[in-house]
């Protein structure tokens, strides 16, 4: 049966462009200095759930353990403060349990026999053999206890035993066997303790308090991998709206330069238009004026010839010459006189007209 983080993760790899999930060794390494945890190393386990040896987390400022002071994870850099971090026992173990599952092996205390137990009395935190329960039975003191078979639980059951070797005996009392957990201290406790200093605490056997926080655990790792499942899909189909939204800023990219270059197109062959009638506009000009230039010019000529010819002759004490040559003087000086100056046009000047506010306007409103 698949759990529900491998039916979430799958073969560990995202999507494009996602950033690469954690290696599953990770988890089995500091990861400050990401050498392999063992008992050796004191491995410690931070809120984050990410692991780091003593050596690391005691080069950290503030290791001691004083208040207001944290420990920035080299993994995910989250502030943990070092009030809230613990062994991993996860790994402290590593190297002797192998993962395997080893049951508890437990003897009755009611009895001198050293009996195998077969039940635990949750009044008394004993474990009692088959004789010792009906025993247990038949006192009127204890015959209203609990008492449950060992294999026995309230929630269904998940691991037939307890994962790891059995925790061994109490270090405040060598003679007993950490059987018992304690919620309300979140320890590990035997008999004696929870006869002592643990007597009004809620305590359960070990291995119902494991199976009660498997079943407890699975549920919140199901409700989560439901929640990454989605939180997975919501994030690919972001991703996919980015890539919409890359492909919609390509294409619109491409469509306004069409756009402005048909615009500029069009401008150009009009501005070519506009530029070849002027130039038209401005050739016929300069060609009638050109004519009349050359008109004038021969004009002024034959009279300035006129002119000098007469006032020579005038001037000239040759009276006979003048009067052999008055008639052609006389003809000449009346066709001078006949030439006719014809007035210059008003040439109006060519101007190039655009309201450049209009044109402002449209551009605004291009697109």
């Amino acid at each position: 049966m698949s759990s529900p983080l491998a039916a979430v993760l799958g073969n560990g790899l995202g999507p494009k462009g996602a950033e690469p999930p954690e290696p599953p060794e990770l988890l089995e390494l500091c990861g400050a200095c990401r050498q392999r945890l063992s008992p050796q190393r004191e491995p410690r386990l931070l809120p984050c759930l990410h692991s780091v040896c003593r050596q690391c987390l005691g080069a950290a400022p503030g290791a001691a353990g004083s208040d207001g002071q944290a420990f920035d994870c080299p993994v995910c850099h989250q502030q943990c403060p070092l009030g809230d971090i613990m062994e991993n026992f996860f790994l402290q173990d590593s190297g002797a349990s192998s993962g395997q599952l080893v049951p508890c092996p437990q003897s009755c205390t009611s009895c001198e026999d050293n009996a195998a137990a077969t039940s635990f009395c949750l009044e008394c935190a004993e474990p009692l053999c088959d004789t010792c329960v009906e025993a247990h039975q038949r006192v009127r003191y204890t015959r209203d206890h609990t008492v449950r078979a060992l294999g026995e639980s309230l929630s269904p059951p998940v691991t037939p035993c307890v994962p790891g070797p059995c925790p061994g005996p109490c270090p405040s009392h060598p003679s007993e066997q950490l059987a018992l957990f304690c919620s309300a201290c979140d320890a590990l406790t035997c008999r004696a303790c929870h006869l002592g200093s643990h007597r009004d605490h809620p305590s359960q056997p070990l291995e119902d308090a494991v199976r009660q926080q498997r079943s407890v655990l699975s549920a919140l790792l199901q409700r989560l991998g439901d929640k990454h499942a989605a939180l997975q899909r919501s994030t690919r189909e972001l991703r996919a709206g980015l890539r919409r939204a890359a492909d919609v800023q390509k294409r619109l990219q491409v469509e306004v330069k069409m756009a402005v270059l048909q615009v500029m197109k069009e401008l150009n062959r009009r501005g070519r238009a506009l530029l070849g009638d002027a130039q038209r506009v401005s050739d016929a000009r300069q060609q009638r004026l050109q004519c009349q230039h050359r008109a004038l010019s021969r004009a002024q000529r034959q009279q300035e010839h006129v002119l000098r010819f007469t006032t020579r002759a005038l001037d000239s004490p040759h009276g006979a010459a003048l009067l052999l040559s008055r008639r052609l003087i006389h003809s000449q000086l009346l066709r001078a006189l006949r030439v006719t100056v014809e007035p210059l046009e008003p040439q109006g000047d060519l101007k190039f007209q655009w309201d450049r506010l209009a044109w402002t306007r449209s551009a605004e409103s291009f697109g």
